[in-house]
């Protein structure tokens, strides 16, 4: 039969192994905060549903393995967490493929003049002066071309703002 753990014998024991513990968690997870809540945890196991020991070695020796156990799972809890943000991230870059198709069919649309002008800037990363003999017009023009097609797109990709 399991016999109850008073007050006193519990503040015993957390005074005995406490700092032992939260060394271990601390190694384990570089945190005060999380090796707090592991401390936290193993005690309230050795509280609630501690076997019986045959000795303080037994004893010291389960609380080292539930403290190791409780950190396994605080970083497995941790590796998950940063899996699901990457799941985030990565919707996110769906979202920004489904921008860039968005845009590319915004480009499309322009009037030609300014389509030209738009995709052999941005996309083949011409300069102005090139683009200027490629469409056999001036540079000013050109500017004001990508000027006009920029306000255009502006307007329309309004909702990516």
């Amino acid at each position: 039969m399991k016999k109850e753990i008073t007050d006193d014998i519990f503040r015993e024991k957390y005074e005995k192994y406490s700092k032992l513990l939260f060394r271990i968690a601390f190694l384990h997870l570089g945190s005060t905060h999380d090796a707090e809540d592991v401390l936290q945890n193993v005690f309230i196991k050795l509280l609630y549903s501690s076997p019986d020991f045959k000795d303080e070695e037994h004893e010291k020796a389960w609380l080292i393995r539930v403290t190791q156990n409780h950190c396994k799972n605080a970083l497995k809890s941790r590796s998950r967490q940063s899996v699901q943000f990457n799941d985030e991230i990565a919707a996110d870059k769906s979202n920004d493929i489904t921008a860039a198709l968005d845009i590319s069919t915004k480009i499309k649309a322009l009037p030609a003049s300014y389509k030209t002008a738009v995709f052999l800037c941005y996309y083949e990363d011409m300069p102005v002066k090139e683009i200027a003999k490629i469409l056999k017009i001036s540079q000013p023009a050109v500017k004001m071309r990508l000027k006009r097609g920029r306000d255009i797109l502006r307007q329309e990709l309004e909702e990516y703002r």
